[in-house]
């Protein structure tokens, strides 16, 4: 077999040249990919919505000439033509397509190229809702919420995949082992839509792909806006996702400070007004202890007292219209006045009021109250701004059923009406003197679903328009915050992800969605720390991924786990103010132990507002020293895993000082070795060590 070899310092990628796909990569003599099957996969779309889906088999000729493969000789599309194109980029083997000679009835929907596969006993990281590292590829595929699929319309009943920008928060894979790593990223500053998705094959290896969507109209031809990127590395997802954050820093603008209440730092207090958290069904969410909203200031004033910090409060099922009901949520349940009476006294002892919104969906009828949109969305025919799948077909993946939380759709944020309906209710939160306002829960990352319709302001199928009518959306939504006069913060479900770090700039958490199939890791924060923050999140996913009264540990691992990825803190209330395990567990069972979580949350917290140089506006680092600590076992719904007692993540902050912070999260002292010394930690609270200038 003839093959081409490209090299540069830290990898050698060696192609066939009668088929054109990757057969090896290596670094330093050590192989680091398997053979591929193939050199890309395509799928088309028709004028009345039908696939077709192609790869390099399906082309009877491949030449090879000046860096670049031609193939040719399709015998479905006859015309059609295929370049993959390589270069030397620096450290990296550059990759980019083209296609031509597109049928007038073909929309060219993604393309997968280049194609790497690797051995499935390599450790894979998966930028997937922050970060997870995956040493059993063949975990996902026992769910169908995850088992890998091609990302296609959403459709209820069927997990959406890992869509970049969105639950997949960057662009970039990785596998290693011992005998080091491979690093797979697309550099594209105009964060065009991908699956960033990692497909096991069942023989012993997995599939990485960036399988991009083109935006393209029917019969048009594509060329790739930017490059695919591979090369070698040593280490962990760290030396990964240092080689992602060079590559970003070297155009991304220079950080914003913080708003007042992020540099405040307070602890996320999150409750429901109506029922008990994850509780639905008809005519089920009755008024709790927190109903009037002024009913929760002896909770969370005595809160505030043992945690010594500001607390932001904030709020579930306060919505006039129904829980779960986007897009529209004003006025609040039982009106204006008492919410404000909250607000102000709120504001009085220096805390802060957030509210928790749905998104960019559509609301036809609720599953929980008699609140309805039908007869308008008939009257107005409001179908129309609707996301759509190739057939027209109109559905939507999230909190979407009869037994769920609403039957409805998802907005189509291309088109204009859409867009008005989300400004104008952010401008009416922001008008009531909200702090905090994550209406984009739901749409996870910042992200919005993916759309097929003829008719709307994009082509017919998804690609660039998806990624920029969200950031423009952001973008004006953010002026009409400050033309207000406000400084209310937005936020999303799940970290920011990439193209709207600096718009989204306190979030919910979702490490907690992942344990299912993997490890979570605080990629999203090693990348952005400094231009965007999450908090601790409402811990969505516990309650379906750990058996954590048999590891009631687990509460403050989690507490522990967002200090160490540079988050602000969080607790979830049950009834009185008792600190729960997550939102979705029932208030019937029972309750964590209290003083510990606490402690740890004050103590912590203090060094939260103590060191901002590293916590808030810092740059997460590989560690200064490695530490050496005891291992405990977290049990899973599907497995147990063994996990440090110790957290710690080093920083640098803005002036080049740097610190390492070891988090001891038991309720007893622990003794470590971080590089040569041996440190004791006090129960329930973290250590800094010594700092050293840069250089």
């Amino acid at each position: 077999m003839m093959t081409t070899q490209f090299c540069t310092s830290d990898v050698t990628v060696t192609f066939a040249v009668e088929t054109g796909q990757i057969l090896s990569v290596s670094r330093h003599g050590k192989e680091l990919a398997v053979p591929a099957a193939t050199p890309f996969t395509l799928q088309f779309r028709d004028l009345k919505g039908e696939l077709t889906h192609l790869c390099g088999a399906d082309f009877a000729n491949c030449t090879y000439q000046d860096n670049c493969f031609l193939f040719t000789g399709c015998t479905v599309m006859p015309t059609l033509k295929i370049e993959l194109r390589i270069r030397i980029r620096g450290q990296y083997i550059a990759l980019s397509n083209a296609v031509s000679g597109v049928p007038a009835d073909q929309a060219l929907a993604w393309i997968d190229a280049p194609q790497l596969h690797i051995s499935a006993k390599q450790t894979i990281f998966h930028p997937y809702f922050d970060g997870i590292i995956v040493t059993d590829p063949e975990l996902r595929e026992k769910s169908k919420n995850t088992k890998y699929h091609p990302i296609e319309f959403a459709k209820r009943g069927q997990g959406f995949g890992a869509m970049y920008p969105g639950r997949c928060m960057m662009q970039f894979l990785a596998a290693y082992g011992k005998d080091g790593g491979v690093f797979f990223a697309a550099f594209d500053q105009n964060s065009i839509p991908k699956a960033v998705e990692y497909a096991p094959l069942h023989d012993g290896t997995v599939r990485l792909s960036l399988q991009t969507f083109t935006g393209c109209g029917f019969g048009s031809g594509y060329s790739t806006p930017f490059e695919y990127v591979l090369t070698g590395f040593d280490g962990d997802w760290m030396r990964a996702a240092s080689l992602y954050r060079d590559w970003y820093d070297s155009h991304a603008p220079v950080p914003a400070p913080f708003p007042k209440l992020i540099e405040d730092s307070p602890v996320t207090v999150i409750y429901p007004v109506l029922g008990t958290g994850m509780d639905h069904g008809k005519h089920q969410l009755h008024p709790n202890c927190y109903y009037p909203y002024s009913n929760a200031l002896p909770f969370l004033r005595k809160l505030r007292r043992q945690l010594d910090s500001p607390i932001m409060a904030l709020l579930m099922h306060w919505e006039g219209t129904a829980p779960w009901a986007p897009p529209y949520v004003w006025p609040p349940l039982g009106g204006e006045q008492l919410l404000a009476d909250f607000r102000d006294e709120l504001h009085k002892e220096g805390n802060y009021l957030g509210l928790y919104c749905s998104g960019t969906a559509w609301t036809q009828t609720s599953s929980i109250t008699d609140y309805s949109q039908e007869e308008r969305c008939r009257k107005e025919n409001l179908e129309r701004f609707m996301l759509c799948g190739p057939k027209g077909e109109l559905d939507a993946v999230v909190c979407n059923g009869p037994e769920s939380q609403r039957l409805g759709y998802d907005l189509c944020l291309t088109e204009g009406w859409s867009r008005k309906q989300i400004r104008e209710e952010i401008q009416k939160i922001t008008q009531f003197g909200t702090d905090y306002c994550q209406f984009f829960d739901q749409n996870h990352g910042g992200g919005q679903h993916i759309c097929y319709s003829q008719n709307h302001c994009h082509p017919p199928v998804p690609g660039p328009a998806q990624t920029e009518s969200m950031r423009s959306l952001l973008t004006e939504c953010t002026e009409d915050i400050k033309a207000l006069g406000s400084e209310m913060v937005l936020g999303c479900e799940s970290s920011a992800a990439e193209p709207f770090v600096q718009y989204l700039l306190l979030n919910d958490a979702r490490a907690c969605f992942t344990w299912f199939y993997g490890q979570p890791v605080p990629a999203q924060s090693f990348v952005f720390h400094g231009r965007t923050v999450c908090f601790a999140g409402n811990q969505g996913g516990v309650s379906g991924n750990v058996k954590y009264l048999e590891c009631p540990e687990c509460v403050l691992y989690f507490i522990a786990y967002a200090f160490h990825a540079g988050d602000l803190l969080s607790v979830v209330l049950k009834e009185d103010g008792i600190i729960h395990w997550c939102w979705a567990v029932k208030w019937e069972v029972v309750a964590p132990e209290q003083e510990s979580i606490l402690t740890l949350i004050r103590n912590l917290n203090i060094l939260r507002r103590r060191y901002p140089q590293y916590l808030l506006y810092g740059r997460m680092l590989e560690p200064l020293h490695n530490v050496k600590c005891e291992s405990w076992n977290i049990i899973l719904s599907n497995r147990s895993m063994e996990l440090p007692k110790v957290l710690h993540t080093s920083w640098e902050a803005p002036d080049g000082e740097k610190a390492q912070f070891l988090v001891n999260y038991f309720p007893y002292e622990q003794t470590v070795t971080a590089g040569e010394k041996t440190v004791a930690i006090p129960p329930l609270s973290a250590i800094i060590l010594p700092s050293e200038k840069n250089g």
